[in-house]
């Protein structure tokens, strides 16, 4: 066997186990940023925000009550049809939130222990409605009630900031894009610049020995693999940039949620966010289509490179 002929098959396995090793990069990095667009669209977002209501609700709940506690009547304690909303509200926003399972089992430990204090927050202020109007039992029942949602550590207010600390700490790693994902893009762009440099190696060598200006399979494989990584590239930076938004956006809501500086439904937050994420969906859907770039380069550069092995084996005879 030739040198030339051995030449040629060497860059050949070269360029062909860069190219395994290139697609699987690019695979991985940007599956790194897309694979939890879906998770945080469908579960993170909206259970931050659905704990967020619900601390809006409680603390609503908890107004209409202490108005009670100078009522004159009976009647006008504060289960009436406010309080009941305000409850109703806020037990269904912690329902939709336990579906998320955003911060995993403990969350939703602290989800049924928060349901729990919930019920028995009610039953206190069900006790004061059914006390004399004035009276020191009523105000003792209202009194306990709000020690049960305000009390420090252990409070229903203060699990609820608790559980959302943990579900931030959840949105930071879907959105961050430090470690991991930088990791696998840095790694991605090496890889592919090693495969474009050894492509233009290779077509010098062939150029020289051959006589032939260009390849235009290799060409091809080159434009490529170059379209393809800046067009993934630039995909990715589109999502990255909507999971940061949708970041500043949940995490500036539950600070004020969570703070009682804003009060009201949560709905035009939810709207923007989803506004953010709306585009990641079909982005996040490209990823079963990169490992196809692996055989069409492989295709590309078997085109490109063995009808010069088979050349200059005919020659060598």
């Amino acid at each position: 066997m030739s040198a030339t002929r051995r030449s040629l098959q060497r860059r050949g396995l070269l360029l062909l186990v860069l190219i395994v090793l290139a697609v699987l990069a690019l695979f991985l990095a940007y599956d790194g940023v897309h694979g939890d667009t879906a998770g945080l669209r469908a579960r993170t977002a909206p259970a931050i925000l659905d704990v967020a209501a619900a601390q809006t609700a409680l603390r609503e709940a908890d107004e209409s009550a202490r108005d009670a506690r100078y009522s004159g009547p009976a009647e006008t304690v504060g289960t009436g049809s406010g309080y009941r909303i305000h409850i109703a509200v806020a037990s269904q926003s912690l329902a939709r939130a336990a579906e998320g399972s955003v911060a995993g089992e403990s969350g939703l430990r602290a989800l049924q222990t928060v349901n729990g204090l919930v019920v028995a927050y009610s039953g206190l202020i069900e006790q004061a409605d059914r006390s004399p109007a004035g009276s020191a039992l009523r105000a003792g029942y209202l009194h306990y009630a709000e020690r049960m949602l305000k009390r420090p550590d252990i409070g229903i207010l203060a699990r609820l900031d608790h559980l959302q600390s943990e579900q931030r700490e959840v949105l930071s790693e879907q959105t961050s894009f430090d470690g991991s994902p930088r990791v696998g893009w840095a790694v991605a762009v090496a890889l592919c610049a090693g495969l474009v440099v050894a492509l233009a190696e290779t077509q010098v060598f062939l150029r020289r020995r051959f006589r032939r200006r260009h390849n235009p399979w290799l060409l091809g494989a080159t434009a490529l693999l170059g379209l393809t990584l800046a067009a993934l590239a630039v995909l990715t930076a589109q999502t990255q940039t909507a999971k940061e938004l949708s970041h500043g956006r949940l995490t500036r809501t539950a600070s004020q949620y969570s703070a009682g500086s804003v009060a009201g439904p949560t709905t035009q937050v939810a709207e923007l966010v989803g506004t953010d994420m709306r585009d990641t969906g079909w982005r996040a859907g490209l990823i079963g289509w990169v490992p196809l770039l692996g055989p069409l380069l492989v295709t590309l550069v078997v085109r490109g490179m063995q009808p010069r092995i088979a050349e200059y084996r005919y020659r060598a005879r």
